[in-house]
């Protein structure tokens, strides 16, 4: 596992040595609104607007691993306020979002569901033949979880966690998004390697919620590792790319407006838009940082 770690870090130093000799030609640089430290490997953000505060999904050492040793941390007044182990009991939990007082969690190979009122788990929903539980997004009622290294889209339903699609097509699905009819997706690219380069570029993805039809929406003329991506909410997306450590803006036609510099590994960020801020967590830099945007 620490070799996995040490691969994951390495790919990290060199495409931050490589975002650094271009950025100041080509790249715009964000402004920090604020910065909370201390946390344990950060995959993912969510904002809860009804009681103004951050959850932090801390995978804590190997992505893949069943290990328990994974936690949900909190972030409150402006990443002055940081609980790094709020929830416990998780193994390498990674996106989140949230319904009402439910904040559901894809956490390896199962579904997590916290109570944020009471602070604590009230249920699991297994998915034992997955590669690994990733991304995570709710709409129209419905609850739909990526498989990164399985290739599918899973949905919680009256029996469980199921597989809704299956298809390579899907370029190992990271984070994802419903908006309107569709279901966004950031892809990894394909055949992710030990260090989790990979042997294609990602991408901004759609699916059809109702036949299932898959449309690539960027070109692949542009490389990218697509980590988080969120909507703009003007018909634009943002997105990370997690290796190269970019904030990319890429429109309806899928061509890239703007790249903003982060650090390398910013990962399944939260756009906040009433604040006017993208929160960005840093698998590799232990830290979640607040831009504003």
């Amino acid at each position: 596992m620490r070799e996995l770690i040490k691969m994951l870090a390495l790919a990290v130093l060199v495409a931050g040595a490589s975002t650094t000799l271009s950025a100041a030609s080509s790249y715009k640089k964000l402004t920090t609104a604020w910065e909370a430290i201390g946390f344990k490997m950060p995959e993912s953000v969510v904002y809860d607007a009804k009681r103004d505060q951050y959850y932090v999904s801390n995978v804590n050492m190997s992505p893949m691993a069943q290990d328990n040793n994974g936690s949900i941390g909190l972030i409150r007044n402006h990443g002055k306020d940081v609980t790094v182990e709020w929830i416990s009991g998780l193994s390498s939990p990674k996106g989140m979002d949230l319904q009402g007082n439910k904040l559901f969690v894809a956490d390896v190979k199962e579904l997590v569901v916290i109570d944020v009122e009471k602070s604590k788990i009230i249920a699991r929903y297994p998915a034992p033949e997955s590669g690994l539980l990733n991304g995570l997004a709710i709409g129209n009622g419905e609850i739909f979880v990526s498989d990164w290294m399985g290739n599918a889209i899973y949905k919680l339903g009256t029996h469980g966690l199921e597989i809704w699609l299956s298809s390579k097509e899907l370029d190992f699905p990271n984070g994802l998004y419903v908006k309107d009819e569709y279901l966004y997706i950031g892809s990894w690219g394909r055949n992710p390697k030990p260090d989790f380069t990979t042997e294609t570029t990602g991408g901004l993805k759609r699916i059809s919620l109702k036949n299932k039809k898959i449309t690539s929406i960027t070109s692949g003329s542009d490389w990218m590792n697509v980590d988080g991506l969120h909507s703009n909410g003007s018909g634009k997306w943002l997105l990370t790319d997690f290796i190269a450590g970019k904030l990319l803006l890429v429109n309806e036609a899928g061509k890239i407006e703007h790249t903003y510099t982060l650090e390398p590994s910013a990962a399944d960020f939260f756009y906040v838009k009433e604040k006017g801020l993208v929160v960005v967590p840093y698998l590799m830099g232990q830290k979640v940082v607040a831009y504003k945007y």
